[in-house]
């Protein structure tokens, strides 16, 4: 069906370690053909940087997203995984909107300070960080 191939071979994966890297993801779905290999997983985060335990992974057929399906409640390590059959559509808003597979090491890093005097100024701070 036309519709069906509008929605790609996506696969939604949740109970992820937080640990978990692109590689672990990769074989645990060594029996799928995922496209771009590691690139096709994307991973979600939370508001703060930190990983959500979900990603979205980009199958290259619809026999390969079955495939994955199978391994729902599998475990990896001691988390059982959910694996639930998604659309392109779904994994463009929520990737956009939860972050990207790039995580902390996309070079923009954020620096939370506390206990900051009430008057200081962004120029203080900016003075404070000169040189490191």
């Amino acid at each position: 069906m036309a519709g069906e191939e509008d929605d790609g071979f996506i696969v939604r994966v949740r109970g992820l370690p937080w640990s978990a890297s692109t590689d672990e993801i990769f074989n645990f779905f060594k029996d799928c053909n995922i496209v771009g290999g590691t690139e096709g997983i994307h991973f979600t985060f939370s508001r703060d940087g930190r990983p959500s335990g979900e990603a979205y992974i980009e199958m290259e057929s619809d026999e390969d997203c079955e495939t994955a399906v199978k391994k729902h409640n599998q475990h990896m390590g001691k988390r059982y995984i959910e694996v639930f059959r998604s659309k392109t559509i779904e994994m463009n808003w929520v990737v956009k909107r939860a972050g990207t597979n790039q995580g902390p090491a996309a070079g923009d890093g954020v620096v939370r300070l506390r206990g900051l005097p009430f008057g200081c100024s962004k120029e203080e701070i900016a003075q404070f960080f000169t040189g490191m």
